[in-house]
């Protein structure tokens, strides 16, 4: 197949022949950001229930190798780091968002990081790869065109909402190609293993996890899977496996299959290499939880904060969220996992209230066993703004116990408190790696990543990532 006239051809040719030098410094700087934020959020990850299952798995796989599991003192396999890595950095909830499609680091990251890791490239390699993956999937995602087909009804609400995405699968295209351009892929080799990787790409499930209770740990869909295909994909190309080519054209190309009623291809191909879309469209998180409760934690911690407001003087919150709050999986009244603690509105404002470290700590099983924490959650009561009774009400309102002294605090519009600077970003590393990393070890992650095009050789910086 001539590559020039393909969609698949070209988005692997971008992979295949774009430079670091052609990189904005923007894009240099926010990429470097990303890895520090979400290798963090997969050493905070190593805590969690999900994070122990995913590092146990990659061990089971193989019992050798030389690549890192995040916060884990053995080395594995890299088919093994990539699963445990990917569900590492999605195991709290904790990592940035990036719309279209919203969750995409953990999908694309982990299988850059281990092929850098088996072909000993450099920081500056690293850094092109993670932008590559980061910008081609961003760019996938803009184009396809969902229609109502994966929206789900709010009978009692009169409409249908629309989720993000349909699912994640979409991922594998942009790490594929950010790994393969480690791998010293051609285009046509990158083309090939997406070929393969479309072809083993999971059904799209985001509005079944969003109806289902309780929230399972796959959630909306396995990061650690995904990476996991994606070095398949790649090593499967090594050997001589053929793939499709053109996975992603014409009529019968992967949007179809993937559920879509239609693509917009030039959304792909329109300024790709010139301009890069997916550094304006990061959000960080503040909390180890779902995107749709960053901005009333905020408000709410602000409120606390500045008021020094603590449970004992709080008689009721109120809140009030986007329409996901009226999905299952958010209106869970029941917190028996550390899973569900990350879409349950009401507990996580009782963590705030309690002063509970913001961020591994807020999924312990200790705090699924405190009744005090419990007790809170239980006045807060939580709308959305699909609910007729709270319209032109602030997003957030605190009312305090007595009767004679009661007093109301409220707050509404962004919070100042989800504003995610280099300084708070590094304090979110520390928190994250608290415990598993050095203190020492953390600080020089720190000074490595964000001098990351520095480095001759990433495993410099992988050596610090583990106990």
């Amino acid at each position: 197949m001539e590559l020039e006239n393909d969609i698949t051809g070209e988005t692997s040719r971008f992979a295949e022949t774009i430079s670091y030098d052609a990189l904005p410094r923007t894009v240099i700087d926010e990429t470097k950001r990303l890895i520090l934020d979400s290798i963090g959020c997969a050493i905070g990850g190593v805590i969690t229930e999900k994070g122990k299952i995913g590092i146990r798995f990659g061990e089971n796989l193989f019992q050798k190798g030389e690549t890192t599991i995040l916060g884990h003192a053995r080395n594995a396999h890299p088919f093994s780091s990539a699963f445990a890595n990917g569900e590492l950095m999605n195991a709290l909830d904790y990592e940035s968002l990036l719309a279209p499609p919203e969750h995409l680091t953990p999908y694309v990251m982990p299988a850059c990081m281990a092929s850098a890791e088996m072909n000993n490239v450099s920081g500056k390699e690293l850094i092109l790869s993670i932008a590559i993956a980061h910008e081609i999937t961003t760019r996938l995602s803009e184009s396809l065109v969902f229609g109502k087909r994966f929206s789900v009804e709010l009978p009692e609400k009169g409409i249908a909402l629309a989720l993000p995405t349909p699912g994640y699968g979409v991922c594998l295209f942009g790490g594929i190609a950010g790994a393969g351009r480690l791998m010293g892929f051609t285009a046509g080799e990158i083309a090939n293993a997406m070929g393969i990787g479309g072809f083993c790409c999971p059904t799209p499930m985001l509005a079944k996890f969003a109806m289902t209770v309780p929230v399972s740990m796959t959630k909306y869909l396995s990061s650690g899977l995904i990476s996991q295909i994606e070095m398949m994909s790649l090593l499967l190309t090594k050997l001589g496996h053929t793939g499709d080519r053109g996975v992603l054209n014409n009529e019968y190309g992967f949007f179809r299959s993937f559920g879509c009623e239609s693509w917009m291809p030039q959304k792909v191909m329109e300024g790709l290499g010139k301009e890069w879309r997916f550094p304006a469209r990061i959000f960080y998180k503040t909390y180890p939880c779902c995107g749709a409760m960053q901005n009333v934690l905020g408000l709410f911690h602000q409120i606390i904060t500045e008021n020094h407001l603590y449970p004992e003087h709080i008689k009721e919150v109120i809140v009030v969220i986007n329409p996901l709050g009226e999905l299952p999986a958010w209106k869970n009244p029941e917190v028996r996992s550390h899973v569900d603690i990350q879409f349950n509105t009401a507990f996580l404002f009782s963590l705030l209230a309690h002063r509970i470290e913001i961020g591994p700590l807020w999924q312990t099983e200790e705090v699924l066993r405190s009744n005090g924490i419990a007790e809170f959650a239980r006045k807060v009561n939580v709308f959305t703004h699909l609910d007729k009774e709270v319209e032109g009400k602030p997003d957030v309102t605190v009312v305090t116990s007595g009767d004679k002294d009661q007093r109301i605090f409220s707050g509404r519009g962004l919070s100042m408190a989800t504003e995610m600077s280099e300084e708070r970003l590094i304090d979110k590393f520390k928190r994250n790696a608290k415990g598993i990393t050095e203190e020492s070890k953390a600080s020089e992650s720190i000074d490595v990543i964000l001098g990351l095009e520095e480095q001759e050789d990433i495993s410099m910086l992988m050596k610090r990532l583990v106990p």
